[in-house]
Order: structure tokens, then sequence, then C-alpha cells
């Protein structure tokens, strides 16, 4: 509907562009939700070994790995929201 009402305005939406970006917006935010979600369960079951006096170094390793992987899926996410603003920004009203 949108790119229709543009086109009366000869403007012409690029819609394959805009889904693109916010297919690869939405694959990004759920990856970097999921793993904080893994994080925060990992982080529970390491008290909860702990507490049972058992070893929980092994689980410990696996959470000291998560930071990483979000941060990087933080800034890809933040080049993507400003490639998107950039789009829309050039969208007349």
């Amino acid at each position: 509907t949108v790119a229709a009402r543009l086109a009366t305005r000869k403007f012409q939406l690029d819609v394959a562009t805009f889904n693109a970006l916010e297919a690869e917006r939405k694959q990004i935010q759920s990856r970097t939700e999921e793993l904080q979600g893994k994080r925060n369960t990992l982080s529970k079951q390491i008290g909860m070994l702990k507490s049972k006096g058992e070893d929980a170094s092994a689980v410990m390793a696996e959470v000291a790995a998560i930071p990483e992987e979000v941060k990087k899926s933080e800034v890809r996410l933040a080049e993507v929201q400003a490639q998107m603003t950039a789009f829309l920004q050039a969208i007349p009203n």
C-alpha cells in the first residue's frame, strides 16, 4: 500500500531492500535475545552447581564466551538499524 501511494507521487520504493533489511534486523535481534537468555540460564545453573559443591568450570567457560558473541550481534544490529534509518529517511512524507 505504501509503495503504491508513493508511486502516485513519482517515488519508487525499493521494497526488496526494505524487506531484506527488516529480515536481517529481526534475525539479529532474535539471536541477541536468545544469547542473553542462554547466558541467564547458564548463570543460574552455575549458582545451583556451586551451592551443591559441584564443579561449575565447564559451564562458566561456556558463559564466558557468550558476551563476545552478544557484542558482535549488538554491533551488527546497530549497523543494520543505521542502514534502515538512512533508507527510511530517503522516503518522502
